[in-house]
């Protein structure tokens, strides 16, 4: 199929409310339009002027065809944002001729459509229409193809538009150590696609939460919805109405009409967290979701929804799909993208006095202590040495109840008996030992199971053994 696709011409298209013969859009219809269909972009905004040309050109060429496709956006100056809903459009056109009609529009937009044109490597021309000096017609515009040539260097279009302080913004709340800065700055890229779903995997209390939102605050969506459910605990008629809604009287309980966590999130993003707990039945739903982009409220109609999914687990998902308790389909489009949190004790001493010192600092002033915690030297040796199998989180409780407890400094005999008691248990059981350091090797290694396997002395088939019973 040839499509063309362009913008709505505010400044050109439109005098007096009314389509101007003297627009971009309506002479290339008169004059060059040779194609299946016109694809014509318009923000929220504009719709009504959007529904207005629409409706003049299929009067005056009704042999056309013009079909609208709102894009939401919020800054039409902000380049991160255009580019990735113009991307994400294109790709969605990847098996057919597109020509983009270059002329209309602001100038950020025009940098999208050459970006794209540019780096994409879709069939793509860029067209524009320029005052006619070859046509005998009079106000007959001649029809320019732009030509872009190209170097054999890799080229990449990631872009980024910052804020002075914009690091300060992400960092208030959350460390970034340097120990998990590749993830971050995978996360960072992955955030301007805007079409790319994305699996994040790690043990309970590692940070996906957080990390989900640094996606989508770095995202075209930013300035949309950030939507959060936990499928852990929900039977499926709750966990499919939190997701979709429905209507009044669709079940027992159902008093009022809801909508759902995918309509609020129109435009935004959908953080499911726990993923890897929904059943079957709710498996099929996100598919469908996934597939069609729509969502149907129980009870209710089909409807369109514009929303990236980031989903997390802590479980082992390929195992799962080995298993048939996952289904492959689901899992490959959820994990278009994926990113790994490592647990605390994989990430060193040096992340471990980083964030111990952060979480003293930030409870200070959540707590409004006057003074700054002390630890003990006795007591500063245990944390390092801890385990800590809740990962961040736990650390963060540890801290809190600390300054609870403690006017001056704090000491072994202020912890909680549970962490006490899992520590002695963990220290003591050989299993736990060996997994211990067998983790320890294999990421000294840099994840090598024939090296680690030799530097251990067992064979690489008993190796690989014990990595996947500890799910690594």
């Amino acid at each position: 199929m040839k499509i063309l696709i362009s913008w709505i011409a505010l400044n050109n298209d439109f005098a007096d409310n009314e389509a101007s013969v003297n627009g971009p859009n309506y002479f290339f219809h008169k004059y060059h339009y040779k194609h299946d269909v016109h694809i014509l972009l318009y923000t929220p905004n504009t719709e009504t002027k959007a529904t207005f040309l629409q409706n003049r050109l299929a009067s005056d060429f009704p042999k056309h065809n013009i079909e609208l496709k709102k894009v939401n956006i919020s800054n039409i100056s902000d380049l991160v944002i255009v580019k990735s809903k113009i991307e994400s459009i294109l790709l969605e056109l990847s098996d057919n001729e597109i020509d983009i009609f270059f002329s209309p529009g602001a100038s950020i937009m025009q940098l999208s459509w050459y970006i794209c044109h540019t780096t994409l490597g879709l069939s793509t021309r860029l067209v524009q229409l320029l005052r006619g000096k070859h046509s005998k017609e009079k106000n007959k515009p001649d029809l320019v193809f732009i030509e872009s040539s190209f170097s054999d260097i890799p080229r990449s279009a990631v872009l980024k538009q910052t804020l002075v302080d914009d690091k300060k913004k992400h960092n208030s709340d959350f460390l970034i150590s340097d120990s998990i800065l590749p993830v971050y700055n995978k996360a960072e890229k992955i955030a301007q696609t805007d079409n790319v779903t994305v699996l994040i995997t790690g043990e309970t209390g590692t940070g996906k939460e957080h990390l989900a939102r640094y996606i989508h605050d770095q995202s075209a969506r930013k300035d949309s919805a950030f939507e959060v459910v936990n499928c852990a605990g929900f039977s499926d008629e709750l966990l499919e109405s939190r997701l979709f809604g429905h209507k009044k009287g669709s079940f027992t309980g159902a008093i009022n009409n809801e909508i759902g966590i995918f309509k609020k999130a129109d435009s935004g993003t959908v953080f499911l967290d726990e993923i890897g707990d929904i059943s079957p039945y709710m498996q099929q739903s996100l598919l469908r979701v996934l597939q069609e982009k729509e969502i149907r409220a129980i009870g209710g109609n089909a409807q369109k929804v514009d929303v990236r999914i980031i989903s997390a687990t802590n479980k082992n998902l390929l195992k799962l799909v080995t298993k048939g308790k996952f289904r492959s389909d689901l899992f490959y489009r959820l994990a278009v993208a994926d990113l790994h949190l490592p647990a605390l004790y994989e990430r060193g001493v040096d992340d471990k006095k980083a964030l111990l010192q952060f979480f003293i600092n930030q409870k200070k002033n959540q707590l409004k202590k006057k003074n700054v915690l002390k630890i003990s030297k006795k007591l500063n040796d245990f944390i390092l040495s801890y385990s800590f199998p809740g990962n961040i989180r736990e650390m963060e409780n540890l801290v809190e109840r600390l300054y609870v407890f403690c006017d001056n400094e704090a000491d072994i005999e202020h912890l909680s008996s549970n962490i006490i008691q899992q520590s002695v248990n963990k220290s003591l059981s050989l299993k736990a030992i060996e997994e211990n350091h067998i983790k320890i090797i294999y990421k000294n290694c840099n994840y090598n199971k024939s090296q680690t396997a030799k530097i251990l002395g067992i064979a690489l088939n008993t190796l690989k053994t014990k990595l996947n019973s500890y799910e690594v």
